[in-house]
Formats: structure tokens, C-alpha cells, sequence
């Protein structure tokens, strides 16, 4: 490789998600970056018809969140597995993803290859809290037959998100009550202001919310809890597969619940693009000890 490809960097971006665009703009300020099989195109990235197309290896494979299952990748035009793109990479080169399965990091590293989940960054996790709380708003806005102001949320958890939906929804006017486990947790929720129960009483409060929003990766929202909910109740899961919601329940009880994953890149793919290419630069810095410039 030339020194001008050492001094910038290759990045290739693929798969089918709108964030691979976006992250894929933020990324040429700091190297030459080229698409393959993504969903269109965007103004100064090359979006290449082939792997043959590309002029020199790649020093940072930028997989899409999540990488799906196994060694098959997620893209738009054709089907792509992980041995596709091996034969365009640099020695040493960097793959990133979001979500990135064991199988998909072993057959990398065993290749000789350095792997690194984006999704695991504390930085990528920090900053999607905004576009997560946000796009979970616009939802409540839309599905719910009341407005924001004035609803009593119920906001289950106190991790990031938590923190971001509550002073969102607060922000608009909710009434909104924090559920937690822990008692730190409870306090630094009525220490920013909001009201506070303890998730073990979940089952005889939760009849007084319109709106319930659960953050917590676990099974919280069972079918004893779920059949004390008002009918008109909405609910909201952001939690990660298979979320807090016994969702069968739901349909039993006739209640209104949507899983609502991957937000940011629905509701703000631009921005959450761009976060995905920040934290993909911060990788590139650490694990090549130089900077993309």
C-alpha cells in the first residue's frame, strides 16, 4: 500500500441499513471510504458494483447492526457472507459491527484478523440514548389517543436510557414515575425529580399509568403484571430480544404493546450514523495506534 493509503485510511462500509450511508459520509473526512451493497448511495462516497473495484485493501470492514445470525451479513442487492470481502482486506485489517455474533468473531480471528463491536463502545452507547429517547417519544405522540402532557409514564429501569426517556418525557409534560430494583437507583430517580416505585410493587401500582416504557432486559412485564394494566394502556419495550413483555399476555389482555428495537436508526439514521462512524474512528485510532486524519 502507498504511504498516502497508510496516512488515510480504507474504509469500506456495507449492508443493508441507512446508518451505513451516513456513517459512511462522517467517515471520509478522516480516510477514503467506498459502499458496497448498501441501500443506495450518498454524495462523495464511491458506492462500488464489486469487490474487483476497489483500487487497494481495506484496513477497516464496517459491518451493519445487527450482523444477523452466523456468517451472513445483512445487505441490499445480492446475499453476502463473511468470506466474501477476506480476499479485499489489508493484513491486520480492523472488522467492526454492531451486535457482532461469536461465530462472526472467531472465523475473523482466526483469519488473523482484529474484531471490535461498535455496539459494546460506551461512547456509541452514551450518545444513542438522545435518538432512543427521541424516537420513543415521537412513537408515544403518535399511538397514543392523548397527548404527552398530562399522561401518567411509567418508566421501568434507571440505566441510560431510562435517564434520557424520563427527562424527555418529563421535559413534555408527562407525569412520569421511575421503577427500579435498586434503592441507589430509586433515590437518583426522585433526586432528578420524578416520582419512584419499587419495581416488587409493580403489580398493584401499574393500573394507574396510560403509558409504560420498559428499559430492562428481563422478564418484568409478566402476565400477573400485564392483567392489572388498564385497557387503554400503551406500552412501550425497548429492550434488547426478547425484551421485558410477555407479548402474548398482551394479546390475551387486548393491550397495546410494541417492541420497539433499533430506534436510532429509524427515527435519526443520520445521526446515529454518524455516531456509529465516530465510535468506528475511535477503534481505528486505538487498535492501530495512528490517526485518521
Amino acid at each position: 500500500m502507498s504511504s498516502e493509503a497508510e496516512i488515510r485510511p480504507i474504509f469500506l462500509c456495507t449492508g443493508s441499513d441507512r446508518r451505513q450511508l451516513y456513517a459512511a459520509r462522517r467517515l471520509s473526512d478522516a480516510g477514503e471510504v467506498y459502499t458496497f451493497c448498501t441501500d443506495g448511495s450518498i454524495d462523495g462516497v464511491q458506492n462500488l458494483q464489486s469487490l474487483d473495484d476497489l483500487p487497494c485493501a481495506v484496513n477497516v470492514l464496517v459491518l451493519p447492526m445487527p450482523c444477523s445470525s452466523g456468517l451472513t451479513i445483512p445487505s441490499a442487492g445480492r446475499r453476502l457472507i463473511c468470506s466474501d470481502f477476506i480476499g479485499s482486506l489489508d493484513k491486520g485489517a480492523i472488522i467492526t459491527g454492531g451486535r457482532m455474533n461469536t461465530a462472526m468473531i472467531e472465523y475473523f480471528n482466526s483469519l488473523g484478523f482484529d474484531t471490535c463491536d461498535y455496539y459494546r463502545r460506551e461512547e456509541l452507547a452514551v450518545k444513542n440514548c438522545v435518538p432512543t429517547a427521541e424516537g420513543t417519544l415521537a412513537l408515544a405522540m403518535r399511538e397514543l389517543d392523548v397527548t404527552v402532557f398530562g399522561t401518567e409514564a411509567l418508566i421501568i429501569g434507571w440505566g441510560r436510557v431510562a435517564k434520557a426517556c424520563a427527562r424527555l418525557f418529563g421535559a413534555a409534560g408527562a407525569h412520569v414515575t421511575v421503577a427500579a430494583r435498586g434503592v441507589g437507583a430509586l433515590a437518583q430517580a426522585e433526586s432528578a425529580g420524578f416520582s419512584v416505585i419499587a419495581l416488587s410493587t409493580l403489580k398493584t401500582q401499574i393500573g394507574g399509568f396510560r403509558l409504560v416504557i420498559n428499559t430492562v432486559p428481563a422478564p418484568v412485564l409478566t402476565d400477573e403484571i400485564l392483567c392489572e394494566t388498564r385497557k387503554d394502556c400503551l406500552i412501550i419495550d425497548l429492550a434488547s430480544k426478547p425484551g421485558g413483555t410477555d407479548f402474548e399476555a398482551c394479546e390475551r389482555y387486548s393491550r397495546r404493546a410494541i417492541h420497539a428495537l433499533s430506534l436510532p436508526g429509524k427515527c435519526a439514521p443520520v445521526t446515529a450514523g454518524e455516531i456509529i462512524a465516530d465510535a468506528v474512528l475511535n477503534i481505528y485510532q486505538e487498535r492501530s495506534g495512528k490517526d485518521a486524519t
